[in-house]
């Protein structure tokens, strides 16, 4: 029998990315401005992590810049600039606090955020009950089998689960900013849904 089981909650908890892109004319010019900007941007988002949240880099790059070439040019292009990128992923941030939170790091410097997904501070409790639910599911058919059968059940032979709280993805592509809104950012996680699949096996007699 495959059981089925679902709990819907409130996502508490967010991830999400914040990108700072600068540039200049020297590598060593567009290093020194990104770390500037990217510790100015750490400094405003960890008052708002809470107890929980954790702020780190995950990506680093510096690029060179070239001119355009022209048609039917031949020459190698002339370096013009560098791109220093330096992106800090948020982890377990409350909710309540992700608005906030991007207005703070778009005030600071970053010029990019995205990545935003949502999740639960108690996956694994939500888990377990839609796990229960996935196994009363289970039994509940292999007795209406059983019956129709004219036999009985014995025991369980053996149980598989699956399913873990997937992290909510809302329709938030990374996003290039110029300057920092007007108005407070809003963020709305609604509900999500957390499901579990139960394979059980059983004896009949």
């Amino acid at each position: 029998m495959s059981g089925q089981g679902e709990v819907r909650a409130t996502p508490d908890r967010a991830q999400l990315s914040f990108a700072v892109e600068t540039t200049a004319t020297k590598a060593g010019e567009a290093a020194a401005a990104s770390a500037r900007r990217s510790a100015a941007v750490g400094a405003a988002v960890k008052p708002l992590l809470g107890a929980g949240g954790t702020v780190a880099t995950t990506r680093y790059s510096i690029e060179s810049r070239y001119e355009t070439s022209r048609p039917g040019e031949t020459r190698e292009p002339r370096i013009t600039g560098y791109i220093a990128r330096n992106e800090v992923r948020v982890s377990d941030a409350p909710i309540d606090q992700v608005g906030a939170m991007i207005d703070a790091a778009v005030a600071a410097g970053a010029n990019r955020v995205g990545g935003l997904q949502f999740s639960f501070a108690k996956q694994d409790e939500l888990l377990r009950s839609a796990l229960e639910k996935a196994g009363a599911d289970a039994r509940a058919q292999a007795e209406s089998v059983a019956r129709g059968l004219g036999v009985r059940l014995k025991g369980v032979v053996s149980a598989t689960t699956a399913g873990r709280p997937v992290p909510v993805q809302p329709r938030m592509e990374a996003m290039a900013l110029g300057e920092a809104r007007a108005a407070p950012t809003p963020i709305e996680p609604g509900e999500a849904t957390v499901s579990a699949t139960l394979q059980v096996t059983y004896a009949i007699e």
